[in-house]
């Protein structure tokens, strides 16, 4: 328990837990920070750098760093020296990272919110500071608009309007929404919490509720709904949850907490038998509920927050009789959705199309599509491995994929020509085919149903040339082609370029088309409609990258990319063994787009897909 201060000056008592270990992705984190800073202020090029690789490599962990520090592990870590171990023993221990600390001291507090600003990274925010004294982004914003950046070298109109482009980005999103590859895994540890307490029974059902329970990129607070047959202890022991930092609001039947690293949550008790309805009222959205209500409406019936009330202002459904005042305080209740849905005359809406984007009516008629799901999915078509960029070698990705049930998984790796890592060439590859062969010959004299194919993640140059030529292109069984650099050239020049990657005869996947990372850069202004309608004529498919930085292509962008006629691929884009999970996002960003399993390419067994490719016309399959 601790005393707080409120706003009449009143100090109130709040329940607060103890901290609670510091997590991968939060010591990622703050390395990173700490490497910003430290080059804002100028230190060398090797300091920055060695807190840089370290944020690097504690992300790309499958284990958890605390138990690598517990082992006495951590300067067996690739690019973690004593001094950088030294300091993550530190951390772990205490909470906190003191050069960091000592860093942000220096460094203006509206001079390091500016790297908040997307494409704006440490060493421009040194440079704003240091030559032109801009100290806040509201001063870098009145800075280019008023075109004096430009004094600065290097910086001229398009600079300007590319940074103010940013940050109308940064100012469009909400303190409030956090991006859902952050708050769904929190989420779902909430959940796990609760069902694994050690008082068993306190918890009869725990669901995720709203814009997550949708997967929708972003949210606002996290949601959750449950029964229990002793309100009181369910709301407390959800309020000392480790994850949780303090109790901000508890009702008789609900508590709001705030989380060590996250937005809100809430918990929500309903009774057993209105489950049904109260799971589909905190689902929403809201334009779906009023599709509800109209339906119900026009049978008679209201829908509240506890279930469906006959209305006196209608007539009773099936007679033509006015409702009677008893009749009129009629309610039902639903212990499932499937039956609320079925009361309404309809089938049961997956939450993912509950947008309100035709999905009432398509349920009223019974038009709803099969959506695809995990389990259709057959194998990946991108993918990494210790060859560019990726974390474990070939054979260990291989086996990783077939636990998961694949029958094919691509190996991708990225070509020369991406400036920030190693890339693939013509004789690498060569030399990679060997070991794919040797994998594949392992599985197959085993008798194992498993298929290796080789790739690449070709780089689209800024001239839309590509970063292999098209003779070592031809000798690979799929080629992906992606944009990672150049990213803010105006549409016409970035749709131009990617069009020449679509044109390509040997291009048989657009890879993240837009190049966003959700909440960090913006997409890229190519004209996707204009590459849709490409790769339709072409055959080149398009990809929904299932990184939760990425969900690239969107569900909006998919869904119009299937109505122009693309096929759609669905990748984890995997550079390590532990990313390969990261596979639901991609798979409930095409359900959000309506996709069913015949819309997507690597939902069809390896010989059927290859002969679908672009370049593979005549049917030919893998020796």
């Amino acid at each position: 328990m601790k005393t707080v201060p409120t706003f009449f000056g009143v100090e109130e008592v709040v329940e607060s837990n103890e901290r609670s270990p510091i997590d991968n992705r939060q010591a990622a984190s703050l390395f990173k920070a700490t490497g910003d800073l430290l080059q804002i202020l100028g230190e060398s090029r090797f300091v920055v750098m060695a807190y840089q690789n370290a944020a690097r490599t504690i992300d790309s962990l499958e284990e958890d760093i605390n138990a690598v520090a517990e082992s006495g592990g951590l300067q067996d870590l690739p690019r973690i020296g004593k001094a950088i171990a030294e300091k993550i023993e530190t951390l772990l221990a205490t909470g906190s990272l003191p050069i960091h600390d000592e860093a942000a001291a220096q460094v203006p507090e509206g001079v390091a919110a500016m790297l908040q600003v997307p494409d704006v990274g440490p060493k421009t925010v040194q440079r704003l500071w240091r030559e032109l004294d801009i100290t806040s982004i509201d001063m870098l914003k009145d800075a280019a608009h008023e075109g004096k950046l430009r004094a600065l070298k290097g910086f001229g109109a398009k600079t300007e309007q590319r940074i103010l482009k940013s940050i109308d980005l940064l100012n469009r999103r909400t303190d409030d929404r956090t991006p859902i590859g952050a708050s769904r895994p929190l989420a779902e540890m909430l959940v796990k919490a609760l069902k694994e307490n050690e008082e068993k029974g306190v918890f009869e059902r725990v669901e995720i509720v709203g814009s997550l329970r949708r997967w929708r990129e972003t949210t606002g607070e996290i949601g959750l709904l449950a029964t229990s047959d002793f309100p009181e202890r369910a709301l407390r022991k959800f309020s000392q949850l480790p994850l949780v930092n303090e109790t901000k609001e508890k009702r008789p039947f609900a508590v709001t907490v705030s989380l060590r690293d996250g937005p809100q949550a809430t918990l929500t008790l309903v009774d057993e038998a209105d489950w049904g309805t109260s799971l589909c009222l905190a689902t929403g959205s809201k334009s779906h509920l009023d599709g509800l209500r109209l339906q119900a409406q026009e049978r008679g019936w209201q829908i509240g927050e506890f279930g469906i009330a006959s209305d006196p202002g209608k007539e009773e459904p099936g007679n033509g009789a006015q409702p009677s005042q008893e009749t009129a305080a009629e309610r039902h209740c639903f212990e499932n959705e499937e039956a609320l849905y079925r009361f309404l005359g309809m089938r049961w809406v997956p939450p993912e199309l509950r947008e309100g984007g035709g999905e009432v009516a398509a349920a009223m008629g019974d038009a709803l599509p099969e959506l695809i799901s995990a389990g259709a999915i057959a194998g990946e078509l991108h993918g990494h491995t210790t060859w560019s960029d990726g974390k474990s070698p070939v054979a260990d990705m291989a086996e990783a994929a077939r636990e998961r049930g694949y029958t094919y998984w691509a190996v991708t790796d990225h070509s020369v020509g991406l400036g920030v890592t190693q890339g693939v060439d013509a004789a690498a590859l060569a030399e990679q085919r060997k070991e794919i062969d040797a994998t594949n010959a392992y599985y197959a004299d085993r008798g194992v149903d498993f298929r290796l194919i080789q790739g690449t993640e070709v780089e689209v140059l800024g001239d839309g040339a590509l970063g292999l030529s098209d003779e070592v292109l031809a000798s690979l069984d799929i080629v992906v082609a992606s944009i990672h650099s150049g990213l803010r050239q105006e549409s016409q020049r970035i749709t131009e370029r990617c069009l020449k990657a679509v044109e390509n005869p040997y291009v048989d996947i657009i890879g993240h088309p837009t190049g966003r990372l959700l909440g960090r850069r913006p997409p890229s202004e190519v004209d996707l409609e204009q590459i849709f309608r490409a790769c339709a004529a072409t055959g080149t498919a398009v990809e929904i990258n299932a990184n939760p930085e990425r969900l690239d292509l969107s569900a909006e962008h998919a869904r119009m990319a299937v109505d122009l006629g693309c096929a759609i691929v669905i990748n984890c884009d995997a550079h390590s063994i532990g990313q390969l999970d990261l596979l639901p996002y991609g798979i409930h960003t095409a359900r959000r787009a309506w996709l069913r399993p015949q819309d997507v390419l690597n939902a069809r067994p390896l010989d059927e897909l290859l002969a679908m490719l672009k370049r593979n016309r005549s049917g030919r399959s893998i020796k």
